[in-house]
């Protein structure tokens, strides 16, 4: 991803977007429709544009051609990296916290002799 310019992700239906997420932490502006449901983020993060819905061709070639001439496109890399950073170092810890708390619901120790 680090040799793009931007990401263009003109979904008609997505439930997610995973995608999305991946692109702006790695610094890459995103162009994307608001179907998906990590578009929140790109605005939210101001790392680049979400089309509202209908999609409309004409629309997403208008704002391409503008994002990739726009000089905006560092900062909504600088923003996207910001945004991604902190939740990025800390998924590790998460992911311990998940499995401890699933594990302790589901498993009980046994009594010791």
């Amino acid at each position: 991803m680090n040799a793009g310019d931007l990401l263009v992700h003109p979904a008609y239906d997505e439930n997610t977007g995973t995608v999305l997420l991946e692109a702006i932490t790695a610094g890459l502006p995103v162009l994307a429709t608001d179907v998906c449901g990590y578009a929140a983020h790109i605005k939210q993060a101001d790392a680049g544009r979400v089309l509202a819905s209908p999609f409309e061709q004409s629309i997403l070639d208008q704002t391409l051609e503008q994002m990739l001439t726009s000089p905006d496109r560092e900062k909504w890399s600088q923003n996207g990296l910001a945004y991604g950073r902190p939740e990025l170092y800390r998924m590790p810890e998460t992911a311990v916290d998940l499995i401890e708390n699933t594990v302790s619901h589901y498993v009980k120790p046994f009594p010791r002799c």
